[in-house]
Order: structure tokens, then C-alpha cells, then sequence
């Protein structure tokens, strides 16, 4: 990174402290450290799932312009796991679905591990029925699947209830075992890519209830990486319990210009009723409005954390 970058974010801090709007310097010492992080040649990928999971085609799909390798894990946690052992260089996880909505788990799991989001990927999902050849829709009694799937194919199913829906760890996942199993009475729901890879037949085409359908992708790693192109940040607070404290926080955005694009609560265990707050803004870290917005809201809050500055996805 350029040292004009490293240079105006100090002139942006000197400024904002003349102005009273900071007085935590901790704030910018992570952003600093993000500046002069450069993004891993040849990178080691990790994504959650096996070959022909939406996963590994938002993986693809992100790093193609690099010459990556690509480790699968069972579970989100265990991309957590390797990412933090070092391990692998980045980790590729699902945060949010269009239709059925977020990904709990790796919300959770974010906040646990300390990472950081450096970049994002969103994916077109089309679910297909699929069993094994010589099976029909009418000898199917059980169907696996992740529990997103399921939910985004409810209208479906439910015009198919004696169909037992059952969750599995992943759509590819799923095509896998039923290919294993071998038995004409049970199925599941994937891409076609899957299907595919694993021998399936398409027992019937596009069930997924809404055809718009696209899963958003996190790339995570544990420092920050910020560059000029970066137009989104990511942060994670918990307020204090008392009238408005979520009010007054979020009214620093609107009055620094700052255009919110997303919020989530999620609890926070160790109190209950109490929530992290996980944010997503449009702007760049060395933005004035954006340093003096995230400093006040740092100050009235209990916990604050920033998850990082990336490029959003804009191909939709």
C-alpha cells in the first residue's frame, strides 16, 4: 500500500482529534495495520462443504484471478479454526441468503474468532430435486439438504408434504450421501453443478421458491486489508441497556451522511436481553465522516469492534 494512504488517514485522525470527535486512538491502529497489509499471492482458500457446493463456486469465483488452492472442512467453525492456525490464508463462508435471510451461525462464529471480512462474493442459487439414476418423483420419501435450502424451497415442499424434509451440513453434501446411498427412496436438494459431479439425475428443475435467488459470501482473514477500492465497512457493537442508546448510536451515522446498509442483532449470552449489533456502511476508512462517525459510536458503546473495509459486490 502507498504511503499517501498510511499519511491521510493520520492527517484524517489529526483532524478529527482537533474536532473532539475522537479521543481513542486504538480505533486506528487496527485501520493502520490494514493499510499496509497486502493480499497473500497464491493464497491456501478454505470453504465449508465438499466439490460442487455453492461454497467452492464462491471461492472460484473470488480468487479466480489468482493462482489459489482450496482446502474444504465439514463445518463453518472448522474454516474458523484453520484460518487462525494459519492453516490457510482466507476462508470463504456464507452470511446471507436474499430470500431465506442470514446465516446465524457464522455471524456468531465472526465475532468469536476476531476475523476480519476483506472481501465478499455473491452467488446465483438454483436448487434442483435430484436422486440417483432409475428413481422417480414418485418414489422419493426423504430429501436432504442445508436448512437454507429447505427454506428456500418451502412452496415446494409443501405441495410435496409426504416428502420427510431432512437438514444436512450442505447441499453438495447432501447430493454426496444420497449418491452413497444408492437408494431410489431418498433425494436432495443442489445445484446442478452438484448433481453433476456426484452421478444424479434432476428429478425435477428449479424448485427454489424465489428464481432471484443469491447467497452473499464473506472473505475472512485475520488481519485487515484495506485499499482505495474499498466502499464498505463492517463493524460489531453492543449498546448500553438504557432508552435510546441504540437510537442515539445509530443517529452518528445518519449525521456524519452515511448510508446504512444492513443491521443485525444478535444475543449476547453472557446477558440476557442484551444484543451485539452487527453493521454494514457505505464508505471507506479513511473517510473523515466515516472515522468521526465510528469514534463516537466506539465511545457510547460497551463493546465495538471493526469487522473490516472491502470492496462490495456490485455485479447485481
Amino acid at each position: 500500500m502507498e504511503d499517501v494512504n498510511y499519511k491521510g488517514i493520520k492527517k484524517q485522525l489529526e483532524i478529527s482529534i482537533e474536532k473532539l470527535y475522537i479521543d481513542d486512538l486504538g480505533l486506528l491502529a487496527g485501520i493502520e495495520k490494514g493499510l499496509n497489509t497486502q493480499k497473500v499471492e497464491k493464497p491456501k482458500v478454505g470453504y465449508q462443504g465438499v466439490r460442487g457446493s455453492f461454497s467452492e463456486e464462491a471461492a472460484e469465483s473470488y480468487f479466480k484471478e489468482s493462482e489459489a488452492s482450496y482446502s474444504r472442512y465439514d463445518e463453518f467453525e472448522d474454516v474458523m479454526e484453520a484460518l487462525t492456525k494459519g492453516d490457510v490464508d482466507y476462508g470463504v463462508l456464507p452470511i446471507e441468503n436474499s430470500y431465506t435471510g442470514e446465516v446465524i451461525d457464522v455471524y456468531d462464529l465472526i465475532r468469536k474468532y476476531n476475523l476480519y471480512i476483506i472481501g465478499e462474493e455473491v452467488v446465483k442459487v438454483t436448487h434442483h430435486l435430484v436422486g440417483i439414476e432409475g428413481s422417480t418423483l414418485d418414489d422419493i420419501g426423504e430429501v436432504y439438504t442445508h436448512p437454507q435450502a429447505l427454506g428456500q424451497c418451502q412452496k415446494y415442499l409443501k405441495n410435496h408434504p409426504k416428502i420427510m424434509q431432512i437438514p444436512y451440513a450442505n447441499t453438495a453434501m447432501a447430493a454426496k450421501y444420497i449418491s452413497e446411498l444408492n437408494d431410489v427412496s431418498k433425494a436432495a436438494i443442489c445445484s446442478q453443478r452438484a448433481a453433476k459431479l456426484y452421478n444424479l439425475h434432476i428429478l425435477q428443475e428449479e424448485i427454489n421458491t424465489k428464481s432471484n435467488n443469491f447467497t452473499r459470501f464473506i472473505i475472512l482473514s485475520k488481519t485487515m486489508q484495506i485499499t482505495p477500492e474499498c466502499d464498505k465497512v463492517s463493524i460489531v457493537f453492543t449498546t448500553k441497556h438504557t432508552s435510546g442508546a441504540l437510537y442515539n448510536i445509530l443517529s452518528h451515522f445518519a449525521y456524519n451522511g452515511l448510508n446504512l446498509l444492513k443491521i443485525q442483532s444478535r444475543p449476547l449470552r453472557e446477558k440476557s436481553w442484551h444484543y451485539f449489533f452487527f453493521v454494514d456502511l457505505e464508505g471507506h476508512l479513511e473517510d473523515a465522516n466515516m472515522l468521526i462517525a465510528l469514534g463516537k459510536v466506539s465511545k457510547e458503546s460497551e463493546y465495538f469492534s471493526i469487522l473490516g473495509g472491502y470492496k462490495q459486490y456490485a455485479k447485481l
